[in-house]
């Protein structure tokens, strides 16, 4: 059981935070260890200063109108072509000139990002819209892409250095509505990121990893940046409440919990896959809580530090980490019940499309070399391969977005602090 006090309420945060440590000092950027306590500070507004660079992102196929920002790495956007609000697609620009060749990494980073010690944060797909991405959370505000991830504008200045990691979700109103988690404060904003209501916050621990209930933008889940232990909202992050029930295995820190779609709303709402870091093991409740367990094949599987994904395609679950039975890629064909290693490198996200799935190694380590490991398979997950990527891409994603413009499966990924780049399925 997770060893804070229980506190009956969190104010606004739908958004996932990765990474962490204290906030650095002004005019630094980094993610160190220790964490901060929640602040009370009054409801208060921001509005964005002068926006700068350029635009993209792919929409959501789910059966909501909120997004945790691709966390299981299921495509965004629909099969027909259309997004979720049923208009055609604007196309590509990129592919519609043919400049960005299919199955090559090419970054995008924006020209005006300021350089950062662990990159601009991770990149997240507005579900209506698929074409339109959000990114920030790296101290330099908050961009956005309309044209699939080409392009980046700097729509917001005004938020500050939040811990790294998966820290944006969106919700597929009109505006977007989109809310951010950082150190003693949560901020939402309802017309599409312009600007932002600052919340009270009064949780001794920043929310580190929300997801969104696929099928109700009210139900959230999120672990704790630094902390044990696993928090539920029912009212859209108005209030939070631990989910702690017999055979929670407690222990790690800094949880990722991921609602696993089982193709109903009753379903989905109360199944969950959770993984931690530091401890712990990767774990399942189908109860919302109620009751947790740990599926064979992964006792003891942890999340590198500062990042986690997963991807689900119906019973097919596939989930990458370390420690435990040993790093690498699992895959589970029985709806999580249990789980067979398939590759073993070390692996820090995996994400898929309708007939492929990927794996990358990175996580929250400043300016560090450690290579890619880009690897792909075909669904069954037996035919593993490492392709080759630039030279400058040293290390492997925070987060990848996925996303189509009905005809392309397109990735867009902040690769720490490698930059921003995006690769088109062949």
């Amino acid at each position: 059981m997770p060893s804070m006090p229980r506190v009956p309420s969190i104010l606004f945060g739908l958004a996932l935070v990765h990474g962490c440590g204290e906030a650095p000092a002004a005019g630094e950027s980094g993610d160190s260890s220790g964490s901060a306590e929640g602040s009370g500070t009054a409801a208060s507004s921001t509005t964005a200063g002068t926006a700068t660079g350029a635009s993209s992102t792919a929409g959501s196929s789910g059966p909501s109108s909120a997004s945790g920002g691709d966390a299981t790495g299921e495509t965004a956007g629909s099969d027909d072509g259309s997004s979720s609000g049923g208009e055609p697609l604007p196309p590509d620009p990129c592919i519609a000139a043919g400049t960005c060749p299919p199955g090559e990494w090419i970054e995008v980073t924006p020209p005006d990002l300021a350089p950062l010690d662990f990159g601009p944060g991770p990149v997240v797909v507005d579900p209506k819209h698929p074409s339109d991405l959000y990114m920030g959370g790296g101290g330099d505000g908050l961009w956005k892409s309309s044209d699939y991830g080409n392009t980046w504008t700097r729509i917001n200045d005004s938020i500050g250095y939040v811990p790294m990691g998966l820290i944006l979700a969106v919700a597929g109103t009109e505006p977007a509505t989109i809310w951010v988690a950082g150190y003693q404060v949560t901020l939402r904003s309802t017309d599409g990121g312009v600007s932002f209501e600052e919340l009270p916050f009064d949780f001794p621990a920043e929310l580190y990893s929300i997801a969104l209930d696929p099928y109700d933008d009210d139900h959230l889940v999120s672990g704790l940046h630094e902390a044990d232990g696993i928090v539920e909202s029912t009212d859209g992050g108005v209030t939070w409440a631990y989910v702690d029930g017999p055979g929670f295995p407690a222990g790690g820190k800094s949880w990722y919990p991921f609602f696993l779609d089982s193709g109903d709303a009753e379903g989905t709402r109360g199944t969950w896959f959770a993984i931690a870091q530091d401890g712990g093991s990767a774990t399942v409740t189908r109860d919302g809580g109620a009751s947790w367990s740990i599926p064979s094949g992964i006792e003891g599987l942890q999340h590198g530090h500062g990042n986690a994904q997963i991807f689900q395609q119906g019973d097919l679950v596939y989930a990458g980490g370390v420690a435990g039975p040993g790093s690498g890629v699992y895959r589970s064909t029985d709806f999580g019940e249990s789980f067979t290693r398939v590759f073993d490198p070390n692996v820090g996200i995996v994400w898929g499309s309708p007939t492929r799935v990927y794996s990358m190694w990175g996580w929250a380590c400043s300016q560090c070399d450690l290579g890619a490991s880009f690897s792909t398979a075909s669904l069954a997950g037996d035919d593993w391969t490492t392709p080759a990527v630039p030279p400058e891409l040293i290390i492997g994603a925070n987060h990848i977005a996925v996303t189509s413009d009905g005809e392309h499966q397109i990735f867009v990924g902040t690769m720490w602090a490698s930059g921003v780049w995006r690769y088109i399925e062949p």
